[in-house]
């Protein structure tokens, strides 16, 4: 089997329409084509991001997804005018800082920018 990249990462969300708004309104993302249940994002890069209406059984999120940034204090100081507060600090790996949000849903949503 050959793996050729990552597709497509997406959440469950317990109200579509609710978590499109966090995340057009307060991530700033562009919604692109909606099928039914199925809410698609405009991102750059190779992978897209969805949301996916109605809960999957088995709790809580188990996942992330980091958004690229060119500057994560600017990109938190945004997202803190509307309304988004991090759950956590900025985490320095030496190769990247990033920080992390929750979505409504609890799902947690990073900001990364990488380093050279």
């Amino acid at each position: 089997m050959r793996i050729d990249g990552i597709d497509v990462v997406f959440f469950w969300v317990a109200d579509l329409d609710t978590s499109v708004d966090w995340y057009t309104e307060v991530l700033g993302l562009n919604a692109g084509p909606r099928y039914g249940d199925w809410q698609e994002f405009a991102v750059d890069g190779g992978t897209r991001f969805a949301l996916h209406g109605g809960r999957l059984a088995g709790g809580p999120a188990t996942a992330a997804v980091a958004f690229n940034t060119p500057d994560l204090r600017a990109a938190i100081d945004e997202l803190a005018g509307r309304g988004a507060v991090p759950i956590d600090e900025i985490t320095d790996t030496g190769a990247a800082l990033f920080v992390t949000f929750s979505d409504p849903d609890g799902n947690h949503v990073q900001l990364l920018e990488r380093r050279a």
